[in-house]
């Protein structure tokens, strides 16, 4: 009897697991959802002053936190780290940001986007909101298209804060 016992909690024990399995990995092939982020990252700027504005370049370093997802390849509560490329061209007239990254997952499957500003500074205590578009990954991302909007916050001792709301769909 306690065989019997013993058998039927290790049935229903691999039956849940696999169901639990099942579930998750058809999880990350999902067509499409809605996620956010919050990126904290250092970063290293040149500037070179020109006649009638200034640009800037450097590197981004650091590490992202999806604290929401709708689910799919996008988990909520997951890390990874984020290394990306800045220009930056200030002028009288505002600026033109663009920033390619790679987001690289605890896996090692990554997901590439560009993010783009206009508004905004780079000041302490500054910022700006601008859009963000997912070009596609690797692994799990594979085939990942998508938008984001975001806020960033520029801190002290050349560190920033972002916080974006993204929709995806897999192609």
């Amino acid at each position: 009897m306690a065989t019997l016992k013993s058998l039927t909690v290790m049935l229903v024990f691999v039956a849940t697991t696999l169901s639990a399995t099942h579930l998750a990995i058809a999880d990350h092939h999902a067509k499409s959802g809605s996620f956010e982020i919050v990126l904290s990252a250092v970063t290293n700027f040149a500037a070179v002053e020109q006649l009638d504005h200034v640009v800037r370049a450097g590197t981004l370093d650091g590490t992202v936190t999806i604290i929401e997802s709708t689910g799919g390849p996008f988990e909520a509560q997951s890390s990874g780290t984020i290394s990306g490329l800045v220009y930056l061209k200030k002028s009288a007239n505002g600026i033109d940001l663009e920033s390619p990254g790679v987001f690289t997952d605890s896996s090692g499957d990554k997901w590439y986007a560009v993010a783009r500003r206009s508004v905004g500074d780079q000041a302490v205590g500054g910022g700006g909101g601008g859009r963000q578009e997912i070009t596609g990954g690797t692994g799990k991302y594979t085939g990942i298209a998508g938008s984001c909007k975001y806020v960033v916050d520029y801190l002290p001792d050349n560190k920033l804060v972002t916080r974006s709301t993204c929709h995806w769909q897999r192609n």
